[in-house]
């Protein structure tokens, strides 16, 4: 049976007071280390968790929650090893809560996760929430507000066309080399049409 699964990583996360109801419905939420702690701050009762929990508050918040505790010295990050567990769960579809600022190789090692285990199809950081684009999507946002558009892939190339931006953009060329750094919406909504590789369509928190 078709699974969407919410997982939560190390890195800052949304704030408490973050409206959930942005979130799709998840049927199953997992944790990766000081994930647990994001988690919990929102309110989730975690399904499963997973790492060796060297960076959650409290060794004891373990005691109710069913996990896997994995050695401290390994060849993959925490986060990853969540992503293979999903996988084996034949989870295809997933939203990222975690992961923004702190240590930039942690950052830039949680993207190229992307390339192997497939793109969340929403990912929210402390600052920002982005959305997956893999044909189009019409996205509700602050008129005037800033979004970006960047590959969800590190290899992705792609070409993007939009509705209701201020600087419209036709057959718009994004990978690594190019992006559509802060564009804004003319209205309350805005349209994202990609052909190619999908695109994160990435809107800061006011």
């Amino acid at each position: 049976m078709f699974q969407r699964a919410l997982l939560f990583t190390g890195g800052r996360g949304p704030a408490v007071d973050f409206d959930r109801s942005q979130i799709p419905p998840c049927s199953f939420v997992c944790a990766a280390d000081s994930g647990i702690d994001t988690a919990i701050s929102l309110g989730y009762t975690i399904d499963e968790a997973i790492g060796d929990f060297d960076s959650i508050s409290g060794i004891e918040i373990l005691e109710s929650i069913s996990h896997t505790r994995l050695p401290a010295e390994k060849d993959i990050t925490d986060t990853e090893a969540m992503l293979i567990h999903t996988r084996k769960r034949g989870i295809t579809e997933y939203v990222l809560i975690g992961g923004g600022e702190g240590r930039f190789d942690h950052l830039l090692h949680l993207y190229t996760l992307f390339s192997h285990y497939i793109p969340p199809i929403q990912w929210i950081t402390a600052r920002e929430h982005l959305y997956l684009v893999q044909d189009s999507l019409t996205l509700r946002t602050l008129a005037h507000a800033p979004l970006s558009i960047l590959p969800a892939i590190v290899q992705g190339k792609s070409t993007v066309s939009s509705k209701q931006l201020h600087w419209e953009l036709s057959d718009y060329p994004i990978s690594m080399e190019q992006q559509s750094i802060s564009n804004k919406a003319t209205g309350t909504t805005c349209e994202i049409t990609v052909e190619g590789d999908p695109v994160f369509v990435s809107i800061p928190f006011p």
